[in-house]
């Protein structure tokens, strides 16, 4: 199973993480110095100790002694419900007081006057302190040693009183955490909540005043989908008006020919049948038409197969099939076709180069003549086709293109869609189509300026 990622996660697992290692990765420090200056506050007691054993060696008979009151001796060994333990020797080893267990466990200080260490002392674990001074000319040494039960009780103390605050720390760190991470991305769920509270046709744009900067490229994103589906749809019901418009008026006259056939049968049947098959082949291409540009304006680039097309082989082939029609209604058909190579989908070129054709060859005059010309520049192909026909007013030559723009003076059966197939199907070949006047200032010439394949 797909699990979506979450961001509310994400954002969690990347502050969460850190955080509580920091708090961890800080309390352990905590400890370790806490721990650090505790074990300095006895190591210090332990050094008080033996400094003061120090001060009560006297020299007697020219040998070292301690003469330590009773009341002295039980306080030395009762410290806090630790057992301490000392001996004192001079330089040949000679214990003159205290327990002499601790001489075998000495280590001398190389440096300094004393030296701290961790012995075992019948079966205890104890911290010892090694000490050497001099009275006179005589060296000695102390060793003072204690047990560690009430160092552990303070280490104990010192973890548990930082432990807590920790933990305390810790959790209001988390639902901090918790709560900010919610409020910040509280105007994400407000954006989702106003999306998917919109009914199919509401495409109002979305207030880009209070988006945070973050989401202010999104919202500004859907506003512009907004639009453009916005007038996308006005296109669409546009042309679906255009369309019945068009579709009516042919539907109709067809139905009144029957009717009339019907009520007063003609003389002349054949007259009857070829003005109700002109009607019905007008409708047929107004279908055609119809079918061809809704399928182009739902079309993008990239859904469009392309291939290396030959324009000079593949307008040879289209235009061969107008020379009867343009034979037919006397209008001369020329070619003036160079070799061009580019990329672009055979079958929608065809297409266009009809439409051209038609267009052409329906509003040029008997006698007129059509020229299809095919031109190789550096980077570009230009395609034109050029009529002698009675052209269009150079105020109107914007509007060529539009779906159903009829000029007052077009013949019947047009419906003002071939210019409009031809720009869509230029727009998804990244082309440009242009109208112009006549070379002789009258007629109409449109091109189209593709890209030129290289190579």
């Amino acid at each position: 199973m797909n699990h979506r990622s979450s961001l509310y996660r994400m954002l969690l697992k990347w502050l969460l993480g850190p955080v509580i290692l920091i708090l961890l990765i800080g309390s352990m420090l905590a400890y370790v110095f806490s721990l650090r200056a505790a074990m300095n506050v006895y190591d210090l007691g332990l050094l008080d100790n033996a400094l003061d054993l120090s001060k009560q060696i006297e020299i007697h008979q020219g040998k070292m002694m301690i003469n330590l009151p009773p009341a002295a001796q039980q306080m030395l060994q009762e410290n806090n419900d630790d057992r301490v333990t000392y001996a004192a020797w001079d330089d040949e080893g000679k214990v003159f007081s205290g327990n002499s267990e601790l001489l075998h466990l000495s280590v001398l200080p190389v440096e300094g006057n004393h030296l701290f260490r961790d012995v075992i002392l019948n079966g205890e674990e104890n911290r010892a302190v090694f000490f050497r001074g001099k009275t006179g000319a005589n060296v000695y040494y102390i060793a003072v040693a204690q047990t560690l039960h009430g160092r552990n009780r303070l280490t104990d103390g010192i973890f548990a009183s930082i432990l807590l605050p920790e933990v305390v720390l810790a959790l209001v760190s988390i639902a901090v955490i918790l709560f900010g991470v919610r409020f910040a991305l509280s105007p994400v769920m407000l954006l989702r909540n106003e999306i998917i509270s919109r009914s199919s046709a509401d495409l109002r744009p979305i207030k880009e005043a209070n988006a945070p900067a973050e989401l202010f490229p999104i919202v500004h994103g859907i506003n512009e989908l907004l639009e453009n589906l916005a007038a996308s749809f006005a296109s669409h019901r546009r042309f679906i008006a255009d369309a019945a418009h068009q579709l009516r008026t042919p539907l109709a006259s067809l139905s009144s020919q029957i009717e009339v056939a019907l009520e007063t049968p003609p003389e002349d049947d054949k007259k009857l049948l070829r003005e109700l098959l002109a009607t019905t082949q007008r409708t047929t291409h107004l279908a055609n038409q119809l079918l061809s540009l809704a399928r182009l304006e739902h079309t993008e680039q990239s859904m469009i197969e392309v291939t290396a097309v030959d324009l000079q082989r593949l307008f040879q082939e289209v235009s061969a099939d107008f020379v009867t029609l343009a034979a037919r209604k006397g209008v001369d058909l020329g070619f003036e076709l160079c070799p061009g190579r580019v990329w672009a989908s055979p079958l929608m070129l065809r297409e266009l180069l009809a439409n051209l054709l038609d267009n052409a060859i329906r509003y040029t005059p008997a006698g007129g003549k059509v020229t299809v010309s095919l031109q190789s520049a550096e980077h570009k192909v230009l395609l034109s086709v050029e009529d002698n026909g009675p052209g269009v007013p150079e105020t109107e030559l914007e509007k060529l293109g539009i779906p159903f723009h009829r000029l007052p003076s077009d013949q019947p059966e047009g419906c003002g869609l071939g210019l409009a197939i031809v720009r869509e199907i230029a727009r998804l070949h990244a082309a440009e189509v242009t109208f112009h006047p006549g070379s002789k200032g009258f007629g109409l010439k449109v091109v189209v300026c593709f890209k030129k394949l290289a190579g």
